[in-house]
């Protein structure tokens, strides 16, 4: 995979093209919105109040938070890029990140293990045609300075494994089982790209580990 691929792949600048990415209509005196009641993951979040965010909101309430304890996270986690309001960036970016037939596949998440009390591992995880499930592009994970805004962040340094690539993820905790995340990489002058927005909501399911096939991992 080019080293192209794998940038644009893990900056996770993009948003699913659902119907539900939008904001809801008002309801009703008396009636509940839909989205209170369907996919709950907290008392105060649902998948669909997290999908009717623009990444202006993400991002906002990203820079609010604190990082998780760091051996919380451990497990797969289900992915989700909200870009509610911006149809353009839904029908472009949608297609290459949450597209079976693109070069990388479905966007199914991420996954995390603790190694220490200190230092983990992980990778992502993508879904090909024929519901294949392909597990790549590790990262290593440890609690340290963001390089977005110098506070504490859950840390994923890809260039551990690929050192073609200088995309490093933030991970801050929303609420529970419910993580904001922010992508960069680094510039011709040193500095960092605009980042790029993704939730993260689980465990889902237990670690597995990626594929052998190592040249798919990079």
């Amino acid at each position: 995979m080019s080293k192209k691929i794998v940038v644009a792949a893990l900056t996770l600048v993009c948003v699913i093209a659902m119907s539900v990415g939008g904001a809801s209509a008002a309801p009703r005196a008396g009636e509940k919105r839909a989205e209170d009641n369907s996919f709950p993951i907290t008392e105060k979040w649902s998948v669909e109040k997290l999908l009717a965010l623009s990444k202006d909101e993400v991002v906002a309430l990203w820079k609010t938070l604190d990082p998780p304890e760091f051996t919380e996270l451990d497990g797969h986690y289900m992915g989700l890029v909200p870009n509610a309001g911006d149809a353009a960036a839904q029908k472009a970016l949608g297609k290459f990140m949450y597209n079976e037939d693109s070069a990388i596949g479905y966007w199914l998440g991420k996954a995390y293990k603790p190694t220490s009390a200190t230092k983990g591992e992980g990778y992502n995880r993508w879904r090909k045609p024929g519901g294949k499930v392909v597990r790549n592009m590790q990262f290593s994970t440890d609690i340290g300075k963001s390089l977005i805004d110098g506070k504490p962040s859950f840390m994923m340094y890809y260039g551990t494994y690929n050192p073609a690539t200088t995309l490093t993820d933030e991970l801050r905790k929303l609420d529970d089982y419910i993580y904001i995340g922010m992508g960069t990489t680094e510039l011709a002058d040193g500095k960092r790209s605009a980042p790029g927005h993704f939730i993260l909501v689980g465990p889902t399911d237990s670690w597995v580990g990626v594929d052998e096939n190592l040249e798919t991992n990079k």
